[in-house]
């Protein structure tokens, strides 16, 4: 027999206690917006992104982050720090998030100081040691190779390009 699952009112009430403050601040949002007329931009600036593109950025993001690395068992390369230039980083890695291996690593430190940790990494010598990709694109391409045959080439799961 499997575990009992709590009434209705104790989920509602577990839920209102974890997220009360984001309901509360979409909440007051809304309602400003409401207020001076204009209650449709909060359905185009945040319901409309969450539900397209939101999603597309969060899956790229994730594949960048976790798929096809090289080992999955070295915390230096199981999962991978993506360089980004300007548009990248506006679009895709905002906060610094490309920086997904030194947030693995030092998860206590602060998103902008995240380049600042993978200098660090990159000058004690462990650029060899680093899952690193160049750009967004490469690990796509890597993500959405077809697997080769013996030669373990780019999307093998066994070798994966490094700068």
């Amino acid at each position: 027999m499997g575990p009992v699952e709590a009434p209705l009112a104790t989920r509602l009430g577990n839920l209102w206690r974890k997220e009360k403050g984001s309901l509360g601040v979409n909440l007051v949002l809304f309602a400003g917006l409401a207020a001076i007329g204009y209650w449709w931009l909060y359905v185009v600036m945040w319901l409309l992104p969450l539900a397209t593109w939101y999603q597309l950025v969060s899956r790229i993001r994730n594949i960048a982050e976790h798929a096809v690395v090289p080992d999955n068992d070295d915390p230096l390369r199981n999962t991978r720090t993506t360089c980004a230039n300007p548009l990248e980083r506006l679009l895709l890695a905002p906060y610094w998030v490309n920086y997904h291996l030194e947030h693995h690593l030092f998860m206590f430190v602060p998103c902008w100081r995240l380049p600042q940790a993978h200098r660090a990494l990159l000058g004690a010598g462990f650029r060899g040691a680093i899952e690193l990709q160049p750009n967004y694109l490469t690990v796509l391409r890597l993500a959405t190779a077809r697997l080769a045959d013996s030669t373990g080439g780019p999307g093998s799961g066994s070798k994966a390009q490094h700068i």
